[in-house]
């Protein structure tokens, strides 16, 4: 399985919105951008960055889904998060 770091040069904070559910912000520092991640994508950072073994597994457990039902939005967002030097494969 493949595991994630946050890359090099990158922070990160979790917080909560008005209805208590997670969000993320996630930026490249000193300049950013910052990005903001909502809710399902928040928890496919925090799987990631928490080190699941199985981001897709741990994701769809949280979600009460099947794996097969997140698959592929997880690993789109995880590739994409890796495209803009957020994440970093292990």
């Amino acid at each position: 399985m493949t595991r994630y770091v946050a890359a090099p040069g990158v922070a990160w904070t979790q917080d909560t919105d008005e209805w208590d559910l997670p969000r993320v912000f996630v930026a490249p520092l000193p300049h950013g951008p910052i990005s903001v991640l909502p809710v399902e994508s928040a928890l496919i950072w925090l799987a990631a960055v928490e080190g699941a073994a199985d981001v897709v597994a741990e994701v769809a457990r949280l979600a009460g889904e099947p794996d097969e039902a997140v698959r592929s939005d997880v690993e789109a967002l995880l590739d994409a998060l890796v495209s803009r030097g957020l994440l970093r494969r292990t």
